[in-house]
């Protein structure tokens, strides 16, 4: 059994079968070997420290320690899958446009720029709201929490 979102490739969780030696197994062998309970994991190496019951009911319970305790982290700084994929053909078809018609992308990349300003300052001021903190906000953007900090403070109430 796994538990996957398109806004987070690359984790797959899964209910990893726990051996009586407490090392974890993969699902595949599972059905080979005995195992004592299951553990929530995920492919990217995370693995919960709660185990639980080898049973239909601890399965259940290590997808929902997946989703709560590994996966809503991650979604909740993905951005949604096809909003990267319109975004990147917008990339690409401004660039075409840009050797095409270079004043007609100058014209809609400062359309762009314009919007892309306030989306900022809202984005930020949203997320403060919901206590987000400054390195947060820093590292979504790929900046420190001190330049995030001082570009948008005047723009938030703290």
């Amino acid at each position: 059994m796994t538990f996957t979102s398109s806004d987070i490739p690359g984790h797959e969780g899964f209910a990893a079968p726990v051996l009586p030696t407490g090392e974890l197994a993969s699902s595949a062998s599972a059905f080979t070997k005995n195992f004592v309970g299951y553990q929530a994991a995920c492919s990217c190496g995370w693995a919960d420290q709660r185990r639980y019951p080898a049973t239909p009911d601890g399965a259940k319970e290590t997808e929902y320690r997946w989703w709560s305790r590994h996966a809503a982290s991650l979604i909740a700084a993905a951005p949604p899958s096809e909003l990267v994929i319109k975004s990147n053909l917008l990339c690409e078809r401004i660039v075409t446009l840009a050797a095409e018609r270079p004043l007609a992308a100058l014209t809609l990349l400062s359309q762009v720029e314009s919007w892309q300003r306030t989306l900022f300052d809202q984005a930020v001021a949203a997320a403060r709201e919901a206590s987000v903190s400054w390195a947060q906000i820093g590292e979504a953007m790929g900046i420190s929490k001190q330049s995030a900090h001082e570009r948008f403070r005047a723009h938030v109430s703290s």
